[in-house]
């Protein structure tokens, strides 16, 4: 039987190699199916290499949340702020366009890392009360976006009048929908397409519709 050779690492790289290998397997098998021993041969280490590190599997959950959130929300504090361009004239074409754009900004924070991705649309959820906590700033911050550009769109009078903070979750769990699909058939996702599909549906319903023209008598 072959051994794999164990390797020498700096404590926090080792810290990082044991989070990334538990990443993996929740993201494979789920919280609850994956056990200490099977991250351990994920990152080549014995039981007490891991317990340098992590007091036990709640903690590396717990741990992984925290890192997840605290890249994302830095990701979002990077965003640019909204802002119509100079000149921006809102026919359909260029709001579905503008759209896309900022749907896409959005869903390239969300599932840069797809093992990420998955952990914080199902594989964590559920598992631990104070996890669910964590991610759940994630979502905070996801919606207070969507709602915050939504109503900067609306006082500019580029979309109909709305309860932005309704619209802004219906759409993070419509993103979250269509991206575990992806996830579960094992598909890159493809944000993209998601961004694109989601501006149309959400011009079709916020775009204020030209009235129709009275018929000539």
């Amino acid at each position: 039987m072959s051994v794999s050779k164990r390797t020498y690492l700096p404590a926090d790289e080792r810290r990082a190699q044991i989070l990334d290998c538990a990443l993996g397997a929740f993201a494979d098998r789920g919280y609850h199916a994956t056990s200490i021993a099977e991250v351990c041969d994920r990152a080549s280490i014995g039981r007490a290499t891991l317990y340098q590190y992590f007091k036990d599997k709640r903690d590396l959950l717990v741990s992984l949340a925290n890192e997840i959130c605290e890249k994302v929300l830095r990701a979002y504090d990077a965003r640019a702020p909204y802002a119509l361009p100079e000149g921006f004239v809102p026919s359909e074409a260029a709001m579905v366009a503008f759209t896309e754009k900022r749907i896409l900004s959005i869903l390239e924070v969300l599932f840069e890392d797809r093992n990420a991705a998955r952990l914080v649309i199902r594989a964590g959820r559920g598992a631990d009360g104070v996890v669910d906590d964590i991610l759940q700033k994630i979502d905070s911050a996801v919606i207070n976006t969507i709602e915050s550009e939504l109503l900067a769109a609306k006082k500019a009078g580029v979309i109909r009048d709305i309860d932005e903070r309704f619209v802004a979750r219906f759409f993070l769990g419509g993103f979250e929908k269509i991206a575990m699909s992806y996830l579960d058939d094992d598909r890159p996702v493809d944000v993209r397409a998601i961004a694109r599909e989601a501006a149309l549906l959400e011009i079709s319903g916020l775009y204020p519709r030209p009235k129709a023209s009275k018929p000539t008598p």
